[in-house]
């Protein structure tokens, strides 16, 4: 007969620290806040996007996604021959608009993101990319029907219990930026604790902290009116 040693019961604030890993805090519309639980990772997942993702493609994405911070005018080229090869692959149009953006490009880029949207409406990373243009173009009433006036990605997406930190940032970028721009602060605020939390030097990180973090010379100004 083996034996087996008896495994130690975990105590309530190991319980409690586990369940916070998990659980991410986040906001209806109006404001209240929710706790939605599922895992962020930083590997990638086998979602309908990446799975569209063609044999020679998978081949290429480690060094595409590289190029399209590293090397722009050479990725540029590159995405858009593939993208006539293979149209129904929202990853590429995704990649193909942070291309165009990095070069300065932004009617190419919302172009691209728009299409992409169109296509493939499920997609994250498109409604993000397509959510960003309607705030910089102060379309807010474009928010809530892009994300079917559902602001956790849970209750977006609920057959799904893990998400990649890009997917959190993405999405949280967008949903702070929103939250601020209708005058929902603490929303905002609150979503910037989460980032700074799971990709603290992240440029969205940092653009939503820019945001809700006037300079000390803008603070004064605004004293004085």
């Amino acid at each position: 007969m083996s034996r087996h040693k008896k495994k130690r019961k975990p105590s309530q604030q190991q319980l409690k620290r586990r369940a916070a890993k998990k659980r991410q805090p986040l906001v209806r519309q109006e404001g209240e806040l929710i706790f939605s639980e599922y895992e962020i990772t930083d590997e990638p997942i086998a979602t309908p996007a990446f799975q569209k993702l063609p044999a020679q493609v998978l081949e290429q994405i480690d060094e595409l996604h590289e190029m399209v911070f590293d090397d722009p005018h050479r990725a540029a080229p590159l995405l858009e021959e593939l993208l006539e090869k293979y149209p129904d692959v929202p990853l590429l149009y995704n990649y193909l608009a942070g291309v165009y953006s990095s070069l300065g490009e932004v009617e190419k880029a919302r172009a691209v993101s728009v299409k992409n949207y169109d296509q493939n409406p499920d997609y994250l990373f498109a409604k993000c990319n397509y959510a960003e243009f309607c705030l910089r173009e102060k379309k807010l009433e474009k928010i809530p029907e892009i994300f079917e006036n559902k602001f956790d990605l849970k209750l977006l997406y609920p057959h799904r219990k893990t998400f990649h930190v890009t997917e959190v940032v993405g999405f949280g970028h967008v949903m702070g930026e929103y939250f601020y721009r209708i005058g929902e602060r603490e929303a905002a605020k609150m979503w910037y604790k989460i980032l700074a939390q799971i990709a603290p030097e992240h440029p969205h990180t940092r653009q939503l902290k820019g945001l809700l973090s006037p300079s000390l010379i803008g603070s004064v100004l605004r004293r004085l009116v």
